[in-house]
Order: structure tokens, then sequence, then C-alpha cells
């Protein structure tokens, strides 16, 4: 049974109403632009009701679409064509936000204005007869009307809710057409799209072509399509934004009429650069612990050693020949104990003391102060920024890159550090880091210099994040190496 038949048969609505409803059609069709009216002016005087309309022109309208509504109330035929265009009224009411309340009430003062005309027009049984057959067919419109009203409004809710949740995963998932164009897709991650729009766009302009290019995505696509089966990419390594990034991709085909294939994109950075974090901190404890304890047993005998060998030196004439040999080992003795150290430096826990901190004057000064012992290399600095950090550790850290910079350009060329709001980027002109270092650059004793300790960057990392922030390889407006000092942004 269809479930209109069950409602009138629910409500004893039967031919006799329907033949009621027919008759009192002539005395209520002249008085149709007098309800219309009415009806409206009664909505437009409460706010609540009145919000949902747009215009005057939209009031016409609804107007128009009243007559047909009364019309077919009282002509019928009341079958399921009639409870589907009642249906449809209860969704429009959800799509213009009409609160139910109001369909209760607007119904109710319909139905007066109705029984008024029909007991004007028909005095007697009749007369109360045909009103009990509006009353009816009232509730019937307003049962099928208010249902699909709660209907479609639950229906949005948890469409909403569900927008809700796919807008704030942590993932990007883009739908394919049969063209290769995006057909839908979930919030894009601005950090993977930046703010250009994704809808409507072809797969491969859509996605960075640095990440299509490092994953093979075309030909992956292309195998995923062909031979109908999902293809996972566990891990692609890919250089955006100056940075590498890693993600996993899952290209799974779909059969649907405006889906072909399901792009799945995680982003696996921050995970995989926290774990890594992770294990660094450990393996650095431990190497900490190992270097102090080595430092220690190395301090005292090179002191004793290096009283010595100056209580000896000074005992020989200047032209003994063994003079020049004396100062050597002397010499080689201040470079152990220099090791000894940045060991110490690096094994000791590195505390930060946060204030306000002018990174420009903070730079001002290491250029300076550095600057004035090599003349040869063009050093300079521009912009402007504060963090909250410890100052000290930031004179270190900014001092050390310069260093660094400075005797990687062997004399002559340029270093410019710029700065920025919680950031600072000291870049050179020299040969740059060769791609089988980048992975080892800050690693504790890794030196490509034959007279250095290997502990600076690690030092100066250390340092960083102690601060709350990092110091990676970076790139810049030079050719040469470039290392990003950011403070604030983690660890």
């Amino acid at each position: 049974m269809h479930p209109f038949d069950e409602m009138k048969s629910w409500m004893a609505f039967d031919v006799e109403d329907e033949r009621r409803l027919r008759t009192a059609w002539p005395a209520v069709e002249p008085r149709l632009d007098h309800l219309t009216t009415r009806f409206y002016e009664r909505i437009l005087a409460h706010p609540g009701a009145a919000a949902v309309f747009v215009d005057e022109a939209q009031v016409l309208r609804l107007k128009i679409t009243l007559r047909t509504w009364l019309e077919e109330l009282f002509l019928g035929p009341w079958d399921e064509a009639y409870f589907e265009r009642r249906e449809r009224i209860g969704r429009v009411h959800v799509q213009v936000r009409l609160a139910s309340r109001y369909m209760f009430t607007s119904m109710n003062t319909m139905r007066d204005d109705l029984m008024a005309i029909v007991l004007e027009a028909m005095p007697g049984p009749e007369g109360v007869a045909t009103c009990r057959s509006i009353a009816r067919i009232s509730d019937l419109d307003l049962a099928i009307m208010t249902g699909t009203y709660l209907e479609s409004r639950e229906a949005r809710q948890m469409e909403t809710l569900q927008d809700l949740i796919v807008s704030h995963m942590p993932v990007t998932v883009l739908l394919l057409d049969a063209n290769g164009d995006v057909s839908a897709a979930t919030r894009p991650s601005t950090r993977l799209f930046g703010d250009v729009p994704v809808l409507g766009r072809q797969w491969s302009d859509a996605l960075p072509p640095a990440l299509v290019v490092a994953a093979g995505l075309e030909e992956h696509m292309r195998r995923a399509i062909e031979e109908h089966r999902e293809i996972t990419l566990p891990r692609v390594d890919a250089p955006l934004d100056g940075q590498e990034r890693y993600f996993r991709i899952a290209i799974v085909p779909l059969d649907h009429p405006n889906a072909r294939v399901l792009v799945h994109l995680e982003e696996l950075t921050d995970a995989l650069r926290t774990e890594s974090r992770l294990q660094r901190s450990e393996s650095l404890a431990q190497l900490g612990a190992l270097s102090a304890a080595v430092a220690h047993e190395l301090r005292n005998p090179l002191a004793g050693i290096s009283g010595a060998i100056q209580v000896i030196g000074r005992s020989l004439p200047e032209e003994d020949r063994r003079k020049p040999i004396m100062n050597k080992v002397e010499e080689q003795v201040r470079r152990l104990d220099a090791l000894v150290t940045d060991l110490l430096d690096f094994a000791r826990p590195t505390t930060a003391r946060s204030t306000a901190v002018n990174l420009a004057d903070v730079v001002r000064s290491v250029v300076d102060l550095v600057q004035r012992d090599h003349p040869g290399v063009e050093i300079t600095s521009s912009g402007a920024g504060e963090c909250k950090a410890d100052s000290n550790l930031i004179h270190q850290i900014v001092l050390n890159l310069v260093l660094n910079a400075v005797q990687a350009l062997q004399g002559e060329g340029r270093v410019h550090v710029r700065v920025s709001p919680g950031r600072v980027l000291v870049n050179d002109d020299g040969p740059g880091v060769p791609p089988e270092n980048v992975d080892k650059i800050f690693s504790p004793f890794f030196t490509t210099r034959t007279r250095g300790t290997g502990l600076g960057l690690a030092i100066c990392r250390k340092a960083a994040g102690a601060m709350g922030g990092q110091l990676a390889l970076s790139t810049g407006p030079l050719k040469g190496a470039a290392f990003l000092l950011e403070i604030g942004v983690g660890s």
C-alpha cells in the first residue's frame, strides 16, 4: 500500500470528502486573491518567517504557487502525484531554512480562513461536514510536508556533518572523471595546492609537477586504469617549496558514472620528521653521554701534556732545532683541547632563556664581527623580524653558520643573511653542499675540512631545538649553500 493511501485510510478521508471539497471550490475560488494576500501579510508580519524571503518578487511568485496549492487541495486528484508534490514542498521549506513551526501556524490560519468561507457559503450540516473534510485534507498535507521536512533536514544535517568530517581529514582525496578532470575533492591541503582551486582541472595540472614526476604518477595512473587494480605508493619523496616532503599515494579505479579514479594523498612529512627527531634525540643523548666521558678522560692528560710541552719549549734556546717541533706538538695539543671543549659543549644539556630578540640586531653584530677578519668576503644582511628565543644561542648559531659560509668561500665571495619574523637564512655563493652529503651534514663528527671537529652544525641544531626551533638545509637567492634557522615552529 502506498503511504498516502494508508494515511487517507487512517484519517477516514474518502470519496465523500473528495465530493465535498470539489463542491466547495466555487465558493473558494473567487476569494483566492484575498486568501493569498492575507496569508503572506501574516507571514511578513513575523520577522522569523519573513527572513526566508529575498525580495517582493519572490513573494509574488509564491502567491501564484499558493493559488495552485489551494486548487489542488479542493479539486485533487488526491493520488500519488499529489503526495509527491506535497513532499517537494516540505523539501523546499528545508532548502529555504523555514522553521517547522511556521508550517503549523500557517496551515492553521489558512484552514480557519477556508472554513469561514465555506460556512458563509454553505450554512448548515453540509457546511460543517465540508469543514471536517477541509480539516482532514489539510492535516494530510501538513503530515506529508512535515514528514518530508524532518527527513530532509536530518539528511542535510548529516550531509553537513559528513562534509565537516571530510573537510578536516588530514588527507586529500580527488575523484577524477573519465577525462581525468577533478570532479570532486575533499578540502585540498593548502600546503600541497596553495590557494589554487582544483575542481574541473586535469589531475596532472592540479597536482604539483614535482610530485607528479617524483611519483611517476602518469605511468601509475595509466596502469591502474588499464589493469583496473589499486596501486599504492607507500612513500614518495618530492622536492616542494624548497624542501624534501614525503607522501603516501593510492590510485583506486572506480566504477561510477561520475568518478573513474580515486586518488588518495596523505602527507607524511611531519610524521617522518617527528620520528626522525625522536630517533636523533635518542642517538644524540647516547652519543653525548659517551662524548662527555671521553672528554673528561682526555682533558686532564691534555692539560698535563700541554704544561709539560710549554715548560720544555721555554727551556730550549730559540736556535735549537727541536723548538719548532715542540711548537707543532703544542699546536696539536691545543687542537685536541678545542675538540674536548666541543665534545663537552655537545654533551652538555642546552638550556634556553626565552626573551624578545631582535633578529636583525643579532645578525648585524655577527656580520660586523666576521667582516673585520675576512675583508675579501662581502657579508651583507637584510630584512627585519623578532622572535621569542635565547639571544646568546641565536648569536652562537648565526656566527657558526656565517663562519662556515666564509670558510667555504676560501677567501672571496658573497654571504647574505636574510631576516624575517622567526627566521634567519644564511646563504653564500660558494660550491654548495654536495648531494651525497645532504643527509650527513648535521651528523656529529661529520666534516669535509681536514681540521674540523664536525660538531659545529650538530651543536647549532641542538641549540635550535632547545629554543623550540629547527635548523635545516634550505635554498636561497645565491647559488651556494643555504641554512635556515626557524624559531617557534617546532624542533
